[in-house]
């Protein structure tokens, strides 16, 4: 005989949610919302400097409605280390022109959310499992990028690109020195696209000795 549920148990009880497309919008908007604050955060500040609630406060939810999204700061880590379409934007445009490009790309990334995803590499790759990290950026970035590259030596080429565009992130969003901060995208990219561009194309081959 199946129990009998008093009036209590049934008017008590809430009624689950239910799901709408536009409940399921806003919860996908507000996942992206606070992945974009984590981002820009972890840009900045890195792993040990980004909190919960200032991640929360400039994507304007709660702390605790950002753990329910992601459960906890190394996990809000794990999805805002992705840099999928980052790195897709930075490697958009032929070789030829490759290192002008990444530099627009670059500050373009700064401008609209002031978030730079190889400074983000390099200020949480440090932390307990940043090898993590690490195999990201290789995979998404730095091993594509290599992958462009003739002639010898592109691996170091890469990295040396690299280095150059960790500096300029560097300087711009954490220390924000004013003369290189008030510069514009195009007098940058026209100082130091030439300089990319010199690691990105092959070095001409070596005149044979004559006799």
């Amino acid at each position: 005989m199946a129990p009998v549920r008093s009036r209590s148990d049934v008017v008590g009880r809430a009624a689950p949610t239910p799901s709408t497309p536009a409940t399921a919008r806003r919860r996908a908007d507000t996942r992206q919302a606070l992945l974009r604050a984590a981002r820009r955060h972890f840009s900045i500040h890195g792993y040990a400097g980004a909190t919960l609630r200032a991640i929360a406060a400039e994507a304007e939810v709660s702390a605790a409605l950002l753990v329910k999204y992601f459960g906890s700061k190394e996990a809000l880590l794990a999805e805002a280390i992705e840099l999928r379409a980052e790195a897709d934007a930075l490697l958009d445009a032929p070789g030829a022109h490759l290192g002008r490009h990444l530099v627009l790309a670059l500050l373009g990334l700064h401008s609209r959310a002031e978030a730079d995803p190889l400074l983000r590499v390099a200020l949480t790759a440090s932390r307990p499992g940043g090898e993590r990290i690490v195999s990201s950026f290789e995979r998404q970035f730095l091993g594509r990028l290599v992958a462009r590259l003739e002639g010898p030596d592109a691996r170091l080429r890469a990295e040396l690109v690299c280095t150059q565009l960790v500096g300029l992130g560097a300087m711009r969003l954490m220390v924000r020195v004013p003369t290189l901060a008030s510069a514009t995208a195009e007098e940058l990219a026209d100082r130091i696209g030439p300089v990319l561009q010199a690691w990105i194309d092959a070095p001409p081959a070596a005149a044979s000795p004559t006799c």
